[in-house]
């Protein structure tokens, strides 16, 4: 399904952006909190839950995708271009204000500043795509 998916999307776009991340980084264990008072022992530090996650996201298999849809997109010509994937979802693609009251739900996105509204994940998408616009444009 990973190589189908990479094709489909290197067979229908010359250049295809999306966030550089930091696999890695967000799997990463939760560091123990010793508790100061007891010597020894430890709070709880969300561990469990973490696990889980980060289950979740290595399943999802993220980097792997992005590795093969780069190695696809380059024996094929076309280009994958990463851009930084901070505040993609707080930003307002309509007047660039960056706010975490923008991302009203996980769905709705509504600018604390303009009012532009869209879906979340439009709004991010559209933040991704602006984002690698001023790449190619600094590249060329």
């Amino acid at each position: 399904m990973v190589y189908k998916t990479a094709r489909a999307l290197i067979t229908d776009h010359d250049v295809i952006a999306h966030e550089r991340l930091n696999t890695s980084g967000m799997t990463r264990t939760p560091k123990p909190k010793p508790d100061p008072d007891n010597d020894g022992a430890f709070l709880p530090n969300g561990a469990a839950a973490k696990a889980g996650l980060n289950r979740s996201i290595l399943d999802a298999g993220w980097a792997q995708f992005l590795g093969i849809l780069a190695d696809k997109a380059e024996s094929a010509g076309r280009l994958v271009v990463p851009v930084d994937a901070r505040n993609t979802s707080r930003t307002c693609p309509e007047c660039g204000h960056v706010a975490k009251e923008n991302r009203v739900t996980q769905a709705k996105f509504q600018c604390t500043a303009c009012g532009f509204a869209a879906n979340a994940d439009h709004a991010g998408a559209t933040n991704v795509l602006n984002r690698a616009g001023l790449v190619l444009c600094a590249a060329a």
